[in-house]
């Protein structure tokens, strides 16, 4: 079941990652960087990443919080739902790399191509890697897909008190990765600990809120559709749209800055729905081929 509430929020956060790395701030005049400094200092970009990881919780504890099930089937659905869309996007990232590096590639190596595989960039202190910057997100996401059935047998037995332990664990890490050297490039975003409390906190609202609300938003069917829409390809846009900042240069040799802006993102629009599209048919040959 779609839930049009849930579309809308994630409407919202990948359109304030696109103003993030688009510098709109600077156009509103809002600052680009806000928060508390070496806790939660973020730029609306930021902001995104934690509406994902709350819609994450409440999205995984909607479809699976009162059901039984394998713990490996579902990692294996999640597998399928992240990595073929993080694979078409990584191929599309080295092709950009390439044609950047006239066809040169000195970071093609077998380092490079292991941590590509698993998109744990950042959990080595390389961030996004040298083709999909924004794949950061890779590692954490998956993360957080391994501890989710352990968060939700705990909070649905002890909501309020797991919640706050998990709050109490969040805080405790962002302090210390804040105040001390202790891991590579920008932990407080990737690190699982720091930010376990924004997954947990939408597993935590579907447990206190009832159904009802979540499809409070469920009757408005013609926006609903463009919602599900863009929500559906939030997550090939979330990865593929950086790679593709250099057409907006390449456009604006023929036209003006702002109309650049706007084929750059019709043409990320474009690709990652073709993206959505084929890693869907993948999705659905891998799933078929493991009920062999």
């Amino acid at each position: 079941m779609r839930f049009v509430l849930l579309d809308f929020f994630r409407t919202i956060a990948i359109i304030l990652i696109l103003f993030a790395h688009l510098n709109f701030e600077k156009f509103l005049g809002l600052k680009k960087f806000f928060g508390i400094q070496n806790f939660y200092w973020v730029s609306l970009g930021g902001v995104a990443v934690t509406m994902f990881l709350i819609l994450s919780g409440i999205v995984l504890e909607l479809s699976y919080g009162k059901k039984k099930f394998q713990y490996s089937h579902f990692l294996a659905k999640r597998f399928l739902k992240i990595y073929p869309v993080y694979y078409l996007s990584l191929f599309v990232g080295v092709l950009i790399y390439l044609k950047d590096n006239n066809l040169q590639c000195s970071v093609c190596n077998i380092s490079n191509l292991l941590v590509s595989i698993t998109g744990f960039y950042a959990f080595i202190g390389k961030w996004g890697g040298p083709f999909v910057a924004t794949s950061w997100f890779i590692g954490l996401i998956i993360t957080m897909y391994f501890l989710y059935p352990f968060i939700s047998k705990k909070i649905q037995n002890k909501p309020h008190a797991t919640l706050i332990a998990l709050l109490l664990i969040s805080v405790l890490s962002r302090i210390l990765l804040g105040r001390y050297n202790i891991l590579p490039t920008r932990p407080l975003d990737w690190f699982p600990l720091a930010r376990i409390f924004e997954f947990s906190l939408g597993v935590y609202l579907v447990n206190i809120i009832k159904k009802d609300f979540w499809l409070c938003m469920n009757n408005f069917k013609k926006i609903g559709r463009i919602f599900a829409f863009i929500s559906e390809i939030s997550f090939p846009l979330f990865l593929i749209h950086y790679p593709l900042l250099f057409l907006i240069k390449y456009f604006s040799r023929f036209t003006d800055y702002y109309l650049a802006i706007i084929l750059y993102l019709g043409v990320s629009v474009m690709i990652s729905w073709v993206i959505l599209i084929l890693a869907n048919k993948l999705s659905f040959l891998f799933s078929n081929y493991e009920q062999r």
